[in-house]
């Protein structure tokens, strides 16, 4: 971890370990299925940590092999991460990126926008960064003019690569570049490809 100006960020270690290998939920099955293998799945549930009971609720009983993904504007985030953690859940960061119909759909304050500058996308990607430890990777929330735009996502790439982390794209724009662009870029990076029980 690495103190910031707005608290704890990921970083890769002196000795080479990223936080997507220290996080990982131990699995024989994290490899990618080999040719003639059953396929795997992964199952990530987004938007947690913006409700304490719904938060709660959903853990119940939750098996460990499912990814649990924590939006940044909620309260008491690093508890319900040690809890997730706890009972062996992988654990992501939800990055609000602008959409196409912004701001009559507003993610929040510190959504990465297409019109600021890289700078200033940076120190919002950082302080998102910072609302808690033990993540292994972000996903995105919203996005679709972000994530359809190389240029304003380069930079973002760039800063997740250099803090060892992983990239999944929500598949919630068929425009969507993120994870094509972070595999291009060598960051792990996985794109869903089914919505089960979607709300908006």
């Amino acid at each position: 971890v690495e103190e910031s100006q707005y608290g704890p960020l990921p970083k890769v270690a002196t000795d080479g370990r990223r936080p997507i290998d220290v996080y990982a939920r131990p699995s024989k099955y994290a490899e990618k299925a080999a040719p003639g293998e059953k396929p795997r799945i992964a199952v990530l549930i987004n938007g947690m940590g913006l409700s304490d009971g719904v938060t709660a609720e959903a853990l119940k009983g939750l098996p460990a092999p499912i990814s649990v993904a924590y939006g940044a504007y909620g309260r008491n985030l690093q508890d319900w991460v040690e809890r997730a953690r706890g009972a062996g859940h992988e654990v992501l960061l939800q990055v609000p990126l602008e959409p196409l119909d912004y701001p009559t759909n507003d993610p929040g304050p510190h959504t990465l926008l297409t019109t600021l500058p890289p700078e200033e996308n940076m120190k919002r990607l950082q302080w998102l960064m910072s609302r808690f430890t033990g993540y292994v990777g972000i996903v995105n929330f919203l996005g679709s003019r972000v994530t359809a735009d190389e240029s304003a996502l380069s930079p973002v790439l760039r800063e997740l690569a250099g803090r060892g982390l992983m990239v999944v794209d929500d598949g919630s724009s068929a425009r969507s570049l993120l994870a094509g662009s972070a595999d291009r870029a060598r960051i792990p990076a996985l794109k869903i490809d089914r919505v089960i029980d979607g709300v908006t």
